[in-house]
């Protein structure tokens, strides 16, 4: 049977309040497949983001659409779909314009890092929960963009996260007590992201960023059927 479920996050600075959100809506198919639909707005920097992404039962990416504004303005937009041997893109972005990507990978990539809240908390899903405190490494990724907040491309840019598993730990935000697990993902630019998710559905309840002082938190949850 299909279910989906919606949520909203807020994006908060210790300094300055709330600088942003996040709206997504999640559909599960039979198969396990799912399609994640997001909304990301950015006040500061006047940042629009569009995402359509489909991944597979174990989250690998199927194909995904991003279309990103920054200051109003037209940043880029494009196609990407993902395959057991190459990842493909067709995009038109204001920098490069018409632009058609192809990359052989080593297998269907694990993760399309489209910069979502909502997304950066599936590389949990690729986490072991084993070896608590050790770094692993997910490798055979991409990212749609190398700037810290992705306002840039979109494109296919190969990656690999550093990740460490921490253990159980419940956190209570506005939208309910959680009973999740305690990720960090080392990003290697300064910034250590602290992830806080609930496995199975891997809903993105809590992400904070120390070094920013900053935090992403799940404020509303609804399952829809």
């Amino acid at each position: 049977m299909t279910r989906s479920f919606r949520g909203k996050i807020s994006y908060v600075s210790d300094e300055t309040g709330e600088f942003g959100r996040e709206y997504f809506s999640v559909t599960v198919f039979p198969d396990g497949t799912r399609t994640l639909r997001c909304q990301c707005e950015m006040d500061h920097v006047k940042l629009t983001r569009d995402v359509t992404y489909t991944v597979t039962a174990d989250f690998k990416p199927i194909d995904c659409f991003v279309r990103v504004i920054n200051q109003d303005t037209f940043v880029g937009s494009g196609w990407f779909r993902f395959t057991e041997t190459y990842a493909e893109a067709e995009v038109n972005t204001a920098i490069e314009g018409r632009t058609r990507q192809r990359h052989d990978t080593p297998g269907r990539v694990n993760l399309y890092g489209s910069h979502p809240i909502a997304i950066d908390i599936w590389k949990c899903a690729h986490t072991k929960l084993a070896d608590p405190g050790q770094v692993q490494r997910v490798d055979n990724c991409m990212s749609s963009s190398p700037v810290e907040n992705g306002a840039s491309g979109p494109l296919l840019f190969p990656k690999f996260y550093d990740m460490i598993y921490h253990g159980p730990e419940k956190v209570t935000v506005k939208s309910g007590t959680y009973d999740c697990q305690h990720f960090s993902w080392l990003t290697g630019t300064g910034r250590t992201l602290e992830l806080y998710t609930v496995p199975g559905d891997f809903l993105p309840v809590r992400t904070v960023v120390p070094e920013r002082k900053r935090r992403y938190e799940l404020v509303e949850f609804e399952s829809i059927r």
